[in-house]
């Protein structure tokens, strides 16, 4: 009878890798879920040969060597050939993926992630977040329910579950139901000087970061104040807060 364990646990291994290590695991939200075993069988194969080399080069160190028989000799079934084998390929996926993670700057596996897979609003948020001119920050939301912020982005989210975006907004208001025409009710840029001027810019988020599931936004496109200021003068805001 085939021994299932010898499978079993470097299957298991790759598949922990693939959940655990950031960019694998963003991956594996934007394809179907049925390529995610075929994925764990090849990363367990890399996974056998890692440990192999781990177990020839660094376990097999003489000093090393007694601490490698004494967790073996723990093992009941230590005499199942193979099995410890398997269980070391087990064992090294976590570390492997936790020390990858270390590694690897969040924000460069952020920018691979949402390059290689993120959809098109996400990348208008990547760009806006990193862009180096305030005039290439300022983006202009719509929502679902027609609600619209003029705002920098502050933060988003991994691109894993049900991603978010936190904005910090400049002004807000909401588009006409039947002519979407854009009507400003909200100044908040006297409220961001004022922070400012008072050096309490941590504050900002605080009191007026917006958090919105990127599944209720509807539309994003870039803003300009100058192209903008013609069709601003025509609905001056109602307040400043």
């Amino acid at each position: 009878m085939p021994r299932l364990d010898l499978l079993l646990f470097p299957l298991l291994g790759g598949y922990l890798f693939l959940i655990s290590f950031k960019i694998t695991k963003f991956y594996h939200q934007r394809i179907e879920r049925q390529r995610l075993i075929f994925n764990a069988l090849i990363a367990a194969i890399f996974l056998t040969i890692l440990a192999l080399a781990f177990d020839r080069l660094i376990l097999q160190i003489p000093y090393i060597q007694p601490i490698r028989n004494w967790f073996i000799s723990l093992n009941p079934y230590t005499t199942l050939p193979g099995l410890n084998f398997s269980l070391l390929i087990f064992f090294l996926a976590l570390p492997l993926a936790w020390g990858l993670n270390i590694l690897l700057p969040n924000k460069a596996s952020m920018l691979y992630v949402v390059e290689r897979w993120g959809n098109q609003i996400e990348l208008l948020f990547w760009k806006s977040l990193n862009a180096k001119k305030d005039s290439e920050k300022l983006l202009m939301l719509t929502t679902k329910s027609n609600k619209v912020y003029i705002a920098y982005i502050n933060r988003i989210s991994d691109p894993i579950g049900d991603p978010f975006v936190t904005l910090i907004p400049n002004l807000s208001g909401f588009r006409e139901k039947n002519t979407l025409e854009l009507i400003i009710t909200t100044n908040y840029i006297e409220v961001l000087k004022h922070f400012i001027d008072e050096n309490k810019v941590q504050l900002i988020d605080e009191k007026l970061g917006v958090t919105i599931p990127i599944a209720e936004i509807s539309m994003v496109s870039k803003f300009d104040f100058d192209i903008f200021k013609g069709y601003f003068n025509k609905s001056e805001p109602n307040s400043s807060v």
